[in-house]
């Protein structure tokens, strides 16, 4: 319909005005039957909806009549609506009056139910107070009727014990006196009243008076050996009464049993001393087996546990005499005297522990033992002297060479037997330590010096005493000033038996150590503080001085050849050809060397690398010596030094696997120590290799090929080029102030000491040739 309606919002607005909650908006969502009903309705859209064109408009009559018959059927519903809706106030009315109605015939029911309750509660109070006077009329009752029992047990009793006593009936006394103490503390409370107060006053004179009875009495029996059921009874009476009579009465019977005893062990008898301390034990022993023999058990009764009286009273008596003898007669202790002692000791309180468990005061473990605790110093004294003795023998065999291995007796080196020795004594003492003393704790403390002594002295004297040593005996060849300055040494170098002694040292001196530190760790269990690094340090050392010894005897046989370097002629060298005699020489030894070494720390290896990386330095830092003393040096002399210096590095950095079917790659910290220093010689013939014309260049190339140099040992190397003294002073004096920031002296200043420390330098480089006349006119030339 191209007319269409414009669009309204006033049903929308009224609608927005209108606020429905949403159930009354669902309710009347289900009332609505047609479109038209709908709270939402746009009516344009709907209008628009039903007539879309001009031509539709002819249905509008009979949309008219729908509208209207639809508009009667929602007045016809609207009019029954009205209608139910009447109906249903008034049926609601006539519910809630019936409602209220009923609720006033409950209230009525509700106010006679609880009188009722209250007439019933009334009753029943009533009823219960009766029955409360009657349960106390019941309880005094009965407490009266008790009462009067006990007074008349108590009256009964009292009058039995007063016909008793004086007929000595002492069975009815045991069984009637506990039933009148204890009915009697049953009166306690009614003190006060006269009666009871008599009966308690009559009770105790019939105490007192049975107690002097009981103390003849009882003493008669036992010392006539009238051991009867009427003496049991006795003792029973004796139990009930308690107090002094009890106490004295086991007192006087333990001092009794023990009288033979004091006399027969007595300080002045032979039998006392503790070389015959078993016939003590013996003794009462016996004494306990027969007072168990003949019953005396059952005689006593049981809470006094006379048995244990008996054997504490022994083990007491029996320290103080033991403490007393032996501080007495102390002078006379020896170790095994008291070790005698300590076992009979151990063994008997062990056979008490067993007859008689700890109970109360009753303990009998360590009673007696722990008196030799004060006398430990004897057993620490002859430790002392039994690991003295050991530590002479050891040497003695060494020295005598009864335990001095020989390479022959095996391919690899081993520890001395007496280390093995010397670790099981120490063990030995501790175990015994542990089973000898009371507290093996403190003792073992007391032993750790002891200890400590001992390995220091096996270290020292029977390790490093017998260590070989490479001797250098030193011939004089002048008696001038320069005496101290100019020598030729000779090397007395080991023997192949010493070579192999020495690793063996080595060995004993290295387990030794490893097994230091499980001795420590043991005795930290008991010993938390103990530290025993000083003694392992001090075999460590020992390692190392033997390391030392076998590194000097390998690198003197290299002596030789580096004299035979010293004494060629590196001016006249015109060409260079293959490495020179004294590598082939330094090679052929140390082939010959090393693998013997190898082989002998087979089982050691980080001892061989030490080995080789000493002997490497070592050898480097004698070769760069060797090299300062050749001069003067031609560039091709350098040249030919400098072959030999590479030969001897590539030798050097195979030297562990040298002669090895099993060639390993050596470790990194030996690999970088040999690079370094041969690295250095190198630059050293390179740096005499050259060209010093110009002073500067020279010194900014020497700086960068030796930076760690000085000023002196730049004067060596400028000697081995045989360079003119003021050319010398010129470069120096440029590295002084270049690089160690010291400024030009005067000529007269510096030309003295400069010619006085060439002498020195030369001296303290080991100058070999015997020869005065060069040193002469050096000396003259200079000074």
């Amino acid at each position: 319909m191209s007319d269409q309606l414009p669009e309204t919002t006033n049903g929308n607005e009224a609608t927005s005005r209108a606020r429905y909650s949403d159930k009354v908006l669902a309710a009347i969502q289900d009332l609505c039957t047609t479109e038209l009903c709908k709270p939402n309705l746009k009516l344009n859209e709907h209008i628009n909806k039903l007539f879309p064109t001009e031509q539709s408009l002819s249905q509008l009559d009979g949309i008219i009549s729908a509208l209207e018959q639809e508009v009667d059927d929602l007045d016809g519903e609207l009019a029954d609506l009205v209608e139910a809706f009447g109906e249903a106030g008034a049926t609601g009315t006539a519910a809630l009056k019936d409602a209220m109605e009923e609720m006033l015939k409950l209230d009525k029911k509700m106010t006679k139910v609880r009188s009722r309750t209250q007439t019933s509660e009334s009753s029943v109070l009533t009823m219960t107070r009766d029955i409360n006077q009657l349960d106390v009329a019941k309880r005094n009752l009965t407490s009266s009727i008790t009462t009067l029992h006990h007074l008349h047990i108590l009256l009964s009793g009292v009058n039995s014990l007063s016909s008793w006593i004086g007929a000595r009936r002492y069975a009815d006394i045991a069984a009637e006196l506990p039933a009148v103490l204890n009915v009697l503390q049953l009166f306690d409370s009614y003190v006060h009243v006269d009666q009871v107060k008599n009966l308690t006053e009559r009770v105790e004179k019939l105490k007192e008076e049975l107690s002097v009875q009981l103390t003849t009495d009882l003493r008669q029996a036992f010392q006539n050996g009238i051991i009867n059921q009427n003496a049991a009874d006795m003792c029973k009476v004796t139990a009930v009464i308690g107090g002094k009579l009890e106490e004295d009465f086991q007192r006087w019977y333990v001092e009794k049993q023990f009288g033979e005893y004091y006399v027969l062990f007595s300080d002045s008898e032979d039998v006392a001393w503790i070389d015959k301390i078993d016939q003590r034990y013996r003794w009462y022993v016996n004494k306990l087996a027969d007072f168990e023999r003949n019953g005396l058990t059952k005689i006593f009764p049981q809470s006094w546990e006379m048995g244990r009286r008996m054997s504490m009273e022994f083990c007491n008596s029996t320290k103080q005499a033991l403490e007393r003898l032996m501080t007495k007669r102390r002078n006379e202790l020896d170790w095994k005297l008291l070790a005698h002692a300590i076992n009979h000791t151990i063994m008997f309180e062990s056979l008490m522990c067993k007859r008689f468990p700890p109970k109360d005061e009753f303990i009998f473990e360590k009673i007696i033992w722990r008196v030799f605790n004060k006398f430990m110093d004897i057993f620490v004294s002859a430790q002392s002297k039994n690991l003295t003795e050991f530590l002479e023998g050891c040497s003695n065999k060494i020295r005598s060479g009864e335990e001095r291995p020989v390479r022959e007796t095996s391919t690899h080196a081993f520890p001395l037997p007496s280390s093995a020795d010397l670790f099981f004594l120490l063990k030995k003492v501790i175990t015994e330590s542990s089973k000898l003393c009371a507290d093996p704790d403190s003792l073992l403390k007391q032993l750790v010096t002891i200890f400590r002594q001992c390995l220091r002295g096996y270290a020292h004297g029977c390790l490093t005493a017998f260590l070989p040593q490479v001797i250098t005996q030193n011939s004089m060849t002048t008696a001038s000033l320069l005496q101290n300055l100019i020598r030729e040494e000779t090397t007395v170098r080991l023997t192949p038996d010493q070579r192999f002694f020495a690793c063996c040292i080595l060995a004993t001196a290295d387990w030794c150590a490893e097994t230091t530190i499980q001795l420590q760790e043991k005795l930290k269990q008991r010993i938390p503080d103990l530290d025993l690094g000083q003694e392992m340090e001090v075999f460590y050392s020992i390692s190392n001085n033997a390391l030392g010894t076998l590194v000097q005897d390998a690198e003197a046989a290299c002596d030789a050849a580096l004299q035979m370097m010293t004494k060629i002629n590196w001016a006249g060298v015109e060409t260079v050809g293959d490495e020179s005699a004294y590598i082939s020489a330094i090679r052929s030894h140390l082939r010959q060397t090393v693998p013997l070494i190898r082989d002998y720390f087979s089982d050691r290896r980080k001892y061989f690398a030490h080995f080789c990386l000493k002997l490497a330095t070592q050898l480097v830092n004698k070769f760069l010596g060797a090299l300062f003393r050749c001069k003067p040096i031609s560039v091709t002399g350098a040249e030919q030094l400098l072959l030999d210096t590479h030969a001897l590095k590539v030798f050097l950095l195979n030297l562990p696997s040298v002669e090895s079917s099993v060639v390993t790659k050596p470790p990194t910290m030996y690999t970088t120590s040999v690079t370094k220093a041969m690295t250095k010689a190198e630059m050293v013939l390179k740096v005499v290799m050259a060209d010093a014309t110009k002073p500067e260049e020279f010194v900014s190339n020497y700086v960068r090929m030796l930076p760690e140099s000085d000023s002196s040992e730049l004067q060596k190397i400028l000697e081995m080029r045989s360079m003119r003294r003021s050319e010398q002073q010129q470069i120096i004096s440029i590295y002084r102030q270049k690089v160690e920031g010291i400024e030009p002296s005067s000529t007269m200043a510096s030309g003295m000491p400069s010619a006085f420390s060439a002498v020195v330098s030369l001296a303290a480089d080991g100058i070999g040739d015997t020869s005065m006349r060069r040193l002469e006119k050096l000396v003259k030339k200079k000074l």
